[in-house]
């Protein structure tokens, strides 16, 4: 079976292992000029202790960076601990003394890498240019955007392939560019400098994002504009940006989807989620939770808090027309005669001639709609509390 990482030689094995006595605040390395673009990026990390040289004082920013280096660097920019508690991930090519094993089980365990389908792990394999991109994306837990053609300008980055869509959100955040203004090569080997770069820039612009366990497969999402006083849906805010992160099949289940959203500017939104979790007696279980979506700016960053919304949203009561009729006023009582409304807001569709109100209580109301010739009609609106976590009351109508 063909792996997907390209093997290679077995390369030096110096990068980001504990500092040696060249390890100072200031580091500086004989073959890292200043006037190289990824010359602040290396001393930058290596004054972090993320990253560290050879023994000779130089770093090789020139040679390809491989998995292990790769791992153990990501493991220490993401604040993990690997020597604490580790999962053995059984690969049959790093064994416990291997200087990157922790850090590898720890990444493989978060599902950020994996192995190769042989089972091993290639540690001294060098890293594509598209492979890094889709590590970045899974250990900073990037924006995942849907793009289109349109926003690609990459000829060798194909829709619907591995690693394409990870290579475009670095891109579009700004974390990296291509090799030519139209070629990213997607399959060229990732240096120690270019690498140490990449890692510096995702890890300062990478927005707070924050993710959601969903409680079935076949989810969708949605917000609701309430500001606006519309339950019409929009797929993303201007407030955040919201996406369905998939699970995997394991030998011990499916792993479970996720949302995850990202703010984009201050505010209040509104997020709705709902799915199919199984089947009973030929009918589709339904789950539906709603959320108020709070995105303020902390210490110059945007954070996002999600609070659980109990209260029901107001919902359409919808009035079917014939195509001639032309509401002129609406009347909105009870069916007791109190009367809520002489002048009821309505409101049209534009495939159709009905118009709908919005009702925001639960009782039995009559809406007697005036036309323009002078006509009247009375519809029995029904209103009942909505099962627990529907987003909408039950509404029924129906003419007199």
């Amino acid at each position: 079976m063909k792996k997907i990482w390209m093997t290679v030689g077995t390369m030096a094995l110096a990068l980001s292992l504990p500092l040696s006595s060249m390890a100072a605040s200031n580091q500086k390395f004989t073959d890292v000029p200043e006037t190289k673009h990824f010359a602040e990026a290396i001393n930058e990390l290596a004054e972090r202790h993320i990253i560290t040289g050879y023994a000779d004082g130089m770093f090789k920013p020139g040679n390809p960076i491989t998995r292990g280096q790769a791992s153990a660097i990501i493991a220490k920019l993401m604040g993990l601990n690997p020597d604490h508690m580790v999962k053995d991930p059984g690969f049959k090519d790093v064994s416990k003394a291997n200087g990157y094993h922790n850090a590898i089980a720890k990444l493989a365990e978060l599902e950020v890498i994996g192995g190769y389908e042989d089972g091993s792990f290639g540690p001294n394999d060098p890293v594509k240019r598209g492979q890094l991109a889709s590590i970045l994306v899974k250990a900073f837990d990037l924006p995942r955007y849907a793009f289109n053609s349109e926003e690609n300008p990459f000829h060798d980055v194909k829709p619907n392939t591995s690693h394409s869509a990870n290579v475009l959100i670095l891109h579009k955040l700004g974390i990296t560019t291509g090799v030519t203004s139209d070629r990213f090569g997607i399959n060229e080997w990732v240096t120690r400098g270019q690498a140490a770069k990449l890692m510096q820039l995702t890890e300062r612009v990478h927005p707070e994002t924050y993710s959601l366990k969903t409680w079935g497969p076949m989810l969708r999402f949605s917000e609701i504009m309430t500001d606006e006083d519309t339950d019409e849906f929009a797929v993303n805010s201007e407030l955040y940006h919201a996406a369905i992160i998939k699970g995997r099949q394991t030998p011990s289940g499916y792993t479970g989807d996720r949302v995850q959203v990202t703010p984009l500017k201050e505010g209040r939104g509104t997020l709705q989620l709902g799915g199919n979790y199984g089947m009973e007696n030929q009918n589709i279980k339904r789950y539906y939770h709603k959320y108020y979506v709070d995105v303020k700016k902390v210490d110059g960053k945007l954070k996002v808090q999600l609070l659980y919304a109990s209260d029901v949203l107001k919902t359409r009561a919808r009035l079917k027309l014939a195509a001639d009729e032309e509401v002129e006023n609406i009347r909105f009582v009870r069916t007791d005669g109190e009367v809520l409304s002489s002048n009821m807001p309505f409101e049209g569709y534009a495939d159709s001639p009905d118009v709908f109100i919005r009702v925001n209580k639960p009782g039995n109301f009559i809406a007697t709609v005036r036309f323009t010739d002078g006509k009247e009609v009375r519809y029995v609106v029904e209103v009942k509390v909505p099962d627990k976590h529907m987003l909408y009351y039950k509404v029924k109508t129906s003419k007199i």
